[in-house]
């Protein structure tokens, strides 16, 4: 990536962790060395969603770090909760969530700041299905077409902006993240829905850009029992009455 000048604005990134012990000190290691290259002001916020292997005390190995604030939930209460809660405990200017492997370039995170500056966006998704996005890698079959047909029946069921709603990449201005994370419900995977019908309602506007999958080290979704929860979620969200 081209050298570029710092980013003055104050940026925040949450990172849910859920038994992450084999990759999160790397990830965070390699975040952190993006972040200071790039940015003047910023933060990290890695949330441990209840982790009931050697996650949090891999965490606090680091702790000290005085750009990474860390934060425990004392049992798991879903990726959906975990964002949340570091978003509320997030100060940043601009505010983003991404998953704890780091599967998207971080290039993402400059080409969004330069969308919220330039088109007035209230939040910014990264999209794999754009022109200028790629895999990079290939990715399970049965995962990616699961998470098509998720979309796909979410768009039909709710009203939102988006067709790739499930993409790990998202961010927000400080005030669109505190208004719609008081008022997210889902606590699971279907959150992401649920944000964007938020946003919907509320008539913010979203802006789509494409990311590059840059590994595949795998998800902490399984399919067979968790794809029943977020249909079931799906549904809920149908249901609501959303305020506009």
């Amino acid at each position: 990536m081209p050298k570029i000048k710092k980013c003055p604005d104050f940026v925040s990134i949450v990172i849910p962790a859920y038994n992450e012990e084999k990759r999160i000190l790397l990830s965070l290691k390699v975040l952190t060395a993006f972040c200071e290259s790039h940015f003047r002001n910023y933060e990290i916020i890695c949330v441990d969603d209840g982790s009931i292997d050697r996650t949090w005390d891999l965490i606090l190995q680091v702790r000290n770090d005085p750009f990474l604030k860390i934060l425990r939930l004392p049992k798991n209460r879903g990726k959906g909760y975990a964002v949340k809660h570091g978003m509320l405990h997030a100060g940043g200017r601009f505010r983003f969530f991404t998953d704890a492997d780091l599967p998207y370039s971080p290039d993402a995170f400059i080409i969004a700041l330069k969308t919220f500056n330039t088109k007035g966006c209230d939040l910014v998704t990264g999209t794999r299905k754009r022109t200028g996005s790629s895999y990079g890698l290939k990715s399970g079959v049965v995962r990616r077409v699961a998470g098509w047909i998720f979309s796909a029946i979410a768009t039909r069921l709710v009203k939102m902006d988006v067709s790739d709603s499930q993409c790990g990449f998202k961010g927000f201005t400080d005030y669109t993240a505190q208004k719609i994370f008081s008022e997210l419900q889902i606590p699971g995977y279907a959150f992401d829905v649920e944000i964007f019908a938020l946003a919907h309602a509320w008539n913010m506007k979203t802006c789509k850009i494409p990311v590059t999958l840059v590994k595949n080290d795998g998800s902490g979704i399984r399919l067979a029992r968790d794809s029943f929860y977020m249909f079931f979620d799906l549904l809920k969200i149908a249901r609501r009455n959303f305020r506009t």
